[in-house]
């Protein structure tokens, strides 16, 4: 697997050095790399890199998101030089962390991460998981986007903000306090048990409780389209 990342590293002194040496002893050939400053006051690595081992995407990630002092804001994978990169080991319980690392450098494309992260978890793990996953990632994308403007009350933040946020990772259509996604990319090959909807739900609740003039909210999954219609229905009381 062929690979090039850029990492931002918390201080001046998390070199060029203190990424390759734990790159190497994970098993990757260094092809390139680079270190300019960054604006923060830390400094930027950029490196390309093969791994010398089989490798899947989730490993490649946790491998990159473990790197004492550096934070991942960029990956992208020659999917030619290994078709199986995104494969997931179904027994290999991945770490939040690597995986909201994962979602931050792919956004909006991130239903396969939620997929894989889902398909790892045991199955009494998976709601809640989900969930919580989707309301830090829902709260994220709010303080990205829209945190800077003048907050905006109920039901003007679901037309203006909620709604195209969403927009990102699948078709959307609301009305009042109803939001469908339209061909759910998170339960359209899941069966009757699937949990991949629990991000959804958690990331609507995320998003807006971190908008000061949101009261207190509640979001429910109130209709489910997996196996069927394909359109899932989210009501905010």
């Amino acid at each position: 697997m062929k690979f090039s990342c850029a990492l931002e590293t918390s201080s001046e002194r998390i070199r060029l050095v203190n990424v390759i040496s734990p790159l190497i002893k994970a098993g990757y050939q260094l092809i390139s790399q680079k270190q300019e400053s960054s604006e923060n006051g830390g400094n930027i690595i950029r490196v390309v890199a093969k791994s010398q081992e089989p490798k899947t995407q989730a490993d490649l990630i946790e491998d990159l998101s473990s790197i004492e002092g550096c934070t991942l804001f960029n990956l992208e994978i020659d999917e030619d030089d290994n078709a199986a990169s995104s494969s997931v080991p179904a027994k290999k319980v991945l770490d939040e962390k690597s995986v909201l690392s994962a979602i931050g450098a792919y956004y909006p494309k991130i239903a396969d991460i939620v997929s894989q992260y889902e398909a790892s978890l045991p199955a009494d793990r998976r709601m809640t998981a989900l969930h919580e996953l989707g309301r830090k990632v829902g709260g994220g994308i709010y303080q990205r986007d829209y945190a800077l403007g003048s907050p905006l009350k109920m039901p003007k933040t679901i037309s203006r903000e909620l709604v195209p946020a969403l927009k990102g990772l699948s078709k959307v259509k609301a009305k009042d306090n109803i939001i469908y996604l339209i061909k759910c990319p998170f339960c359209k090959s899941s069966d009757h048990n699937h949990s991949g909807c629990h991000f959804v739900v958690g990331y609507i609740e995320g998003f807006l409780a971190s908008n000061p003039a949101v009261d207190m909210i509640q979001v429910e999954e109130t209709n489910c389209g997996a196996g069927s219609t394909n359109i899932c229905e989210f009501t905010i009381r």
